[in-house]
């Protein structure tokens, strides 16, 4: 291979490369559901095609740290968004978003796990417990390269893509450890819930960051531990929970709504998550010599 030409297999791509990055860095929040057919053969292909890239992602050692749960049926999908309350839209006075990119037309979410196999090692050659802290960022690190990959693939053949991390319940029903069927491997700290991540085809014309959402919640700047019925304690962890809220958009927007702490909130006529889209994030990279 000559010069000319191994300048030209070497640089292939790379702006179309770097426009995929820049696709993925941010979530898609609406989503065109009339253009995904789940009972087509090619968007079942395209599923099939996503879940391989998500199950066989680099790991360290090979090892198994994580487990992949998916759903394609809308009325699924449309359910277990309602558990993603975790956006925060105020904090002061608290309230916050369910993440409207679950509720895509594929989603695809990552658990973390103790593996079968055992090959890290202490310094004097015996093993590390699969409950070690170091086992647990290898599960975290894999799980973050199973889901960038499978975005990468996701836009690479048109899609748009966006990650969740609320996967919180309500009024302590433990709702997705047990929709999962994982309850008691989570209860026992042999399973995380982490990441999820929708798929699917954007709204044309509307900016990314608006969503279809309806309602907000009040009196909770994130998803964790909300009680809209006045639980003090989550009936199974006996942590304090925090009283939100739910308030429906098209009945109180421009209104002053108290949450159950007293505080006064105007309600957004729409939702909208675009704060965190401008940022600088500030990131360094840094020769090492």
């Amino acid at each position: 291979m000559d010069y000319e030409e191994m300048v030209k297999k070497m640089f292939y791509e790379w702006d179309e490369e770097k426009r995929l990055i820049e696709q993925i860095q941010k979530c898609q929040r609406n989503w065109d559901y009339s253009k995904w057919n789940s009972e087509s053969p090619i968007y079942n292909e395209i599923k099939d095609y996503l879940l391989w890239i998500a199950e066989n992602s680099p790991s360290k050692q090979h090892e198994g740290y994580y487990d992949v749960f998916w759903t394609m049926d809308r009325k699924v999908i449309k359910e277990i968004s309602r558990y993603t309350w975790g956006y925060t839209h105020k904090r002061n006075p608290p309230s916050t978003w369910r993440n409207s990119q679950a509720n895509a037309s594929l989603y695809i979410l990552w658990v973390a796990k103790e593996p079968t196999t055992q090959l890290n090692c202490h310094g004097d050659g015996t093993l590390k417990e699969n409950t070690d802290a170091n086992r647990w960022q290898n599960a975290y690190c894999s799980i973050g390269i199973s889901i960038a990959l499978t975005m990468r693939a996701a836009a690479k053949i048109g899609f748009a893509t966006g990650c969740n991390k609320s996967h919180n319940d309500m009024n302590g029903d433990d709702y997705w450890p047990k929709k999962l069927g994982i309850y008691d491997d989570v209860v026992a700290g042999k399973k995380e819930i982490c990441y999820g991540l929708g798929v699917g085809h954007p709204q044309q014309g509307r900016p990314r960051w608006e969503s279809d959402e309806e309602e907000i919640l009040i009196g909770c700047g994130n998803g964790s531990r909300i009680t809209t019925t006045g639980q003090e304690k989550h009936p199974r962890t006996g942590k304090k929970m925090r009283k939100g809220t739910i308030v429906n958009l098209k009945l109180k927007g421009d209104k002053q709504v108290k949450d159950p702490y007293g505080n006064e909130h105007t309600i957004p006529k729409k939702a909208e998550f675009k704060i965190n889209s401008v940022r600088d994030r500030g990131i360094k990279v840094t020769e090492i010599k």
